[in-house]
């Protein structure tokens, strides 16, 4: 059993560790602010693109984090991602449901990143569930493989090389949505 963190459009990495495992999402865990549960990376055509949800300050646990929608990122976070990926193989199919998400406008961060993580297993066709923590508890037993934590920043993490939008060089470890944007169905299979 892997127990993990909810991050904002996960990093290729991030479903590369927990693939093949029974999971565990964090529920009741402290916010820590600079991290990946509120920025992803995507390819754009002038390189690497951090995207990030301005957030509402003051909550202490995930799922008291607000986002701030006084700024306009969604509009931003669907322009960015469509002028980085309109011209991928499979954005058409799968963007619309991406769009829906975003357009609701959930006002809790962890409610947002488990929207998206949910639709993104479904596309990955995980056969998986998914389980939230009850409680947060700093160390498990041994048979837990606690990752919490462990993937704060990006680190560019080797993963099998597939046809990007832009660019000759591979550039690997983006978020998820640059391989289902560009492999579709096959994306489980670069995991």
């Amino acid at each position: 059993m892997v127990l993990t963190e909810l991050h904002y459009l996960p990093l290729v990495s991030y479903f590369s560790r927990i693939k093949n495992n029974d999971f565990q999402i964090e529920a009741y865990e402290h916010y820590q602010k600079q991290s990946l549960r509120n920025r992803t990376y995507i390819l754009s055509s002038s390189g690497e693109l951090i995207l990030t949800i301005p957030i509402q300050h003051g909550a202490t646990t995930i799922q008291e984090v607000k986002i701030d929608y006084s700024q306009d990122w969604v509009k931003n976070h669907i322009r960015a991602l469509q002028s980085a990926y309109k011209h991928s193989p499979y954005f058409d199919y799968y963007f619309p449901y991406f769009e829906d998400i975003y357009q609701r406008k959930l006002p809790f961060l962890f409610n947002l990143n488990l929207e998206l993580f949910l639709l993104i297993i479904k596309m990955l066709k995980w056969q998986k569930g998914v389980c939230l923590t009850k409680e947060f508890v700093p160390n498990y037993e041994s048979q837990i493989q606690d990752i919490r934590s462990k993937y704060q920043y990006r680190e560019a993490q080797s993963n099998t090389p597939y046809q990007q939008v832009f660019g000759n060089e591979f550039i690997p470890n983006l978020s998820i949505l640059d391989l289902l944007f560009n492999k579709g169905p096959d994306a489980y299979l670069f995991l």
